[in-house]
């Protein structure tokens, strides 16, 4: 792996998190299925209210590996670490490798923290999701992995943004629901899709989307034409298993796409859960990072 394609992009310092109001739902005209209907199916594909409220805190422990496929070649297996308590939240990826040590972001509740993997330097996806912290404290990323996953709680968000369901889509070769969720900050967009299994309502895709401009991907102006530059994850769930009456996903992958006027990035991580474990003693410093 060559460490300087592992340097931090600049196109990843980009967009700051949202001030939050009220939470507004919509629907396309004609529609039959309502959003709040389908959150209340999927809220119950997770468990039953007495089932979800039992549970005050998670770890979830397994293997983990990274496929670095543009910008940097090369891949590594190590091991990963989500933990949760209410709105609390912890990714750990980790890995033996003197150039790329893996992957640390945190949130307390209120601030969130992340490693470098050198003096001064984040890695690429850490970079990202610390600069827009909202993925993170909103429970936008981890999934149904985490207590803070972002439809357990809509009403303690109070997000001025919409949430729109957009219908049953083809995706991969399968017919998913998919509601949308946009945040606009200037001259960028973002937008994010949640998609569901039409028969067991679980979440089994996210899709985060970010749309910018190429000065904010190369530091000057536009070239021409070449007036945007974009950034995805792409989050992907499975092998579902029940543990204390709740249903969760014991796969993880998430894929980092970078792409605008001069620079690219790819790489992928799959994380394996071999273990999940509710209500245990969990230090608080778990969740914020030196």
């Amino acid at each position: 792996m060559h460490g300087k394609l592992l340097l931090v992009a600049a196109a990843l310092m980009v967009i700051p998190a949202f001030s939050n109001s009220n939470l507004n739902f919509a629907a396309p005209a004609g529609e039959k299925l309502k959003p709040e209907e389908l959150i209340a199916k999927h809220l119950e594909a997770i468990g039953t209210p007495a089932a979800r409220a039992a549970v005050k805190n998670r770890m979830m422990n397994g293997s983990a590996q990274v496929i670095f496929r543009l910008g940097s070649r090369g891949q590594l297996t190590g091991k990963s670490t989500i933990a949760s308590e209410g709105n609390k939240f912890r990714l750990g990826i980790s890995f033996v490798n003197t150039e790329y040590s893996g992957e640390q972001i945190a949130c307390d509740g209120k601030t969130v923290t992340a490693a470098e993997i050198r003096p001064g330097i984040r890695s690429n996806l850490t970079q990202f999701l610390y600069q827009n912290e909202f993925l993170v404290k909103d429970g936008l990323v981890g999934g149904v992995t985490s207590t803070n996953w972002f439809f357990l709680d809509l009403a303690g968000r109070q997000s001025k943004q919409k949430i729109e369901y957009a219908g049953l889509k083809n995706v991969d070769g399968k017919k998913l629901h998919e509601l949308k969720y946009q945040v606009q900050k200037g001259a960028s967009s973002f937008q994010i899709s949640f998609y569901f299994d039409p028969v067991t309502f679980q979440h089994v895709l996210s899709v985060h989307n970010q749309r910018i401009p190429t000065f904010g991907l190369t530091g000057g102006p536009p070239v021409g034409d070449q007036t945007e530059g974009f950034i995805r994850i792409r989050e992907e769930f499975g092998a579902f298993k029940t543990v204390d009456g709740l249903t969760l996903p014991h796969s993880y992958k998430l894929v980092f796409s970078a792409e605008g006027q001069t620079r690219t990035f790819l790489a992928d991580w799959v994380l394996d859960i071999a273990e999940t474990r509710h209500n245990q003693p969990l230090d608080p410093g778990l969740f914020k990072l030196q």
